[in-house]
């Protein structure tokens, strides 16, 4: 439910049983060593994914909605499409929660989420007022231009190892944290503190690194540039996963849908 905490809107409820409703990442997709992961990342030519998408363009902020895995799914699939490729379209988060919150500003779930995206799509930002969360209120353009901007294909994520393989290999993901008296607060690293429990808020997740043994995984939040390091912060998984993956299926996007009235790549073949 739309809960507010510690400052800011929270909204990501948990599922009475954890659903679990797309393909596991590591029975198809390219699992990684540890060293393999630490050379991708640590290519001097390789731009980390907070600087590609820095600023206001990129970060948003929900406001007094409980619509955090809206924006979480939506700004993840929009990250997806300009990886693959394809023209930036800001697509809204308001819309997304539309689709998932049952008439109810009373927060979803990320496998609501995770299904919106593929099976009917986002609109266009420029197209849905902000802070609106009704399926009445989504403008008849939004409704039939969100099919136009869907995730194509997305993967299960269960381990600290299948989330940073998908993530050095240019995947976006969609996880839960649940925001605690600690979780506000960043150390000199810029690791968010630690922070157990089942999850009530959902973030994207766009990069990852390697301190010591541990990796850490880049959020990206709905909480505007004030939070964190303009809008990101490092999740360790042991002090803020590991808990909220017990409830929440997370999910990564590895490609997006090319719009079909968009300007798209050419394809490539083998």
């Amino acid at each position: 439910m739309s809960v507010y905490q510690n400052g800011y809107w929270l909204g990501l409820n948990v599922p009475l049983q954890r659903e679990s409703g797309l393909p596991r990442y590591s029975l198809s997709q390219p699992m990684l060593s540890r060293d393999q992961i630490r050379d991708i990342v640590s290519d001097a030519g390789r731009m980390p994914a907070r600087r590609r998408f820095a600023g206001a363009t990129w970060i948003k902020n929900q406001g007094s909605r409980g619509s955090c895995q809206g924006y979480a799914s939506a700004k993840a699939l929009e990250r997806a499409r300009v990886l693959a490729g394809h023209a930036h379209v800001p697509l809204s988060g308001e819309y997304l929660y539309a689709r998932c919150n049952g008439g109810q500003d009373m927060g979803s779930t990320l496998a609501a989420g995770m299904r919106e995206i593929q099976g009917h799509g986002v609109a266009p930002e420029s197209m849905v007022k902000w802070q609106t969360y009704l399926w009445n209120q989504m403008p008849a353009d939004a409704r039939s231009a969100a099919p136009r901007f869907r995730a194509d294909e997305c993967y299960a994520v269960d381990t600290p190892d299948e989330l940073a393989s998908g993530l050095a290999l240019g995947f976006v993901g969609v996880v839960a944290v649940h925001v605690g008296g600690s979780y506000s607060r960043l150390d000199s690293a810029g690791v968010r503190g630690a922070s157990s429990g089942v999850g009530n808020h959902a973030v994207g997740v766009c990069d990852v690194r390697i301190v010591g043994e541990s990796y850490q995984f880049d959020e990206f939040g709905s909480w505007g540039l004030g939070n964190g390091q303009g809008g990101y912060a490092w999740l360790d998984w042991g002090r803020t996963l590991q808990s909220t993956v017990r409830n929440h299926e997370f999910y990564l996007i590895r490609v997006a849908k090319a719009d079909p009235q968009g300007d798209n790549p050419p394809e490539v073949k083998a």
